[in-house]
């Protein structure tokens, strides 16, 4: 569970978010935990009365919780987003270890290439030429920036993240281990004998600010122009986004996601885990794509899908609620059938 250097009074985690607080003056937290996991000196987040009963059987010093729900007697800090607000405290009083500036030996970094003198470059990372490393960025044992790479300010880029030619990564970016932009979109086109043949791929990825991708996930670069991140967008593990594709301010993509060549996905859009589309459609402003959805067609902003085909949340409810009654349908149908030939074959005899 993440510690903090000292002590802290409640009261002082309350001035630093802005918030109320209950209970006792004297209250001090030396951590941060879960409900079942927390020790008397930590504090723990509720987010509405369903966790209630796991914070009575919780040893926590104080918690944060929605204002006007009854915790008892524990020291408490009122918060509208108890979530939102328990992740800042951990950020700002028991941050994660950061490494020293500097490049340290068994990196290698080209002569044409730039790193700001407060960036952490860590033994086995590669920056090629011509590329350039923000102030304070790191890069962990691993990160390959191939050439012509810029990486802006506060990121962090872990282990095994792969940078290709001409990429371009925002402010406060985080690429998880694994990550790979810019690789060649899967893109052919078949020859004067009928096989394919790789279309040729001179297109980048940019990556705006506020961009978190998770480990494993792959964002080919465009064929000719720019396959595009846009400002906080967020994408889990193992998602994989093709050439010419633009994702919109903050969209979630959640793991196991595919999206064909030259998706277009909204601002603010969510498409949940393995959710699928063909190329070259729109997923509108607001949307929300279901687990498992898959889409062949644009969808309209704030529109609710589900399914495979993809369609409505209202009539994918009515066709799942169908699909429950086929059984005691076609038993139905059968036994109609069956009346039906009966009366035939009576009818053939009376002729």
């Amino acid at each position: 569970m993440p510690r903090t250097p000292r002590p802290i009074p409640v009261s002082e985690l309350a001035d630093f978010l802005e918030v109320a607080w209950e209970g006792d003056a004297g209250s001090e937290i030396g951590g941060f935990a879960s409900l079942a996991g927390a020790a008397p000196d930590e504090l723990v987040f509720v987010r509405d009365e369903t966790h209630v009963g796991g914070l009575e059987a919780s040893q926590a010093a104080a918690a944060i919780a929605p204002p006007g729900l009854d915790i008892g007697a524990l020291p408490v800090l009122r918060s509208p987003r108890p979530g939102h607000d328990f992740s800042r405290l951990i950020l700002h009083f028991a941050p994660r270890p950061r490494p020293p500036s500097g490049v340290e030996a068994g990196a290698h970094v080209a002569p044409t290439a730039e790193v700001d003198p407060t960036a952490a470059v860590l033994a086995g990372a590669f920056i090629g030429p011509g590329c350039r490393v923000g102030a304070r960025t790191v890069l962990a044992p691993g990160v390959v920036l191939v050439a012509d790479v810029v990486v802006g300010e506060d990121g962090w880029l872990h282990a095994g993240a792969i940078l290709r030619e001409g990429t371009r990564v925002g402010d406060r970016v985080v690429l998880q281990p694994g990550v790979v932009l810019g690789a060649d979109g899967f893109g052919y086109v078949p020859d004067a004998d009928g096989r394919p043949v790789a279309m040729a791929q001179r297109g980048c990825v940019v990556v705006e600010d506020d961009v978190e991708i998770g480990a494993n996930t792959t964002v080919d670069r465009a064929t000719l122009d720019e396959t595009r991140i846009r400002r906080g967008a967020k994408i889990d593990n193992g998602v994989q986004v093709a050439h010419n594709c633009d994702i919109g301010e903050d969209a979630l993509i959640v793991s196991q996601t595919g999206l064909s060549g030259g998706t277009i996905v909204g601002d603010r859009a969510i498409l949940m885990g393995r959710s699928a589309t063909t190329g070259h459609l729109r997923i509108g402003e607001g949307a929300f794509l279901a687990a498992n959805t898959a889409v062949h067609h644009d969808v309209p902003a704030g529109a609710r899908m589900y399914g495979v085909p993809a369609q409505e949340e209202r009539g994918w409810h009515r066709t799942v609620a169908a699909l429950k009654r086929l059984p005691e349908l076609l038993k139905r149908v059968r036994r109609l059938e069956r009346a039906q030939s009966a009366r035939s074959e009576d009818e053939d005899t009376e002729g």
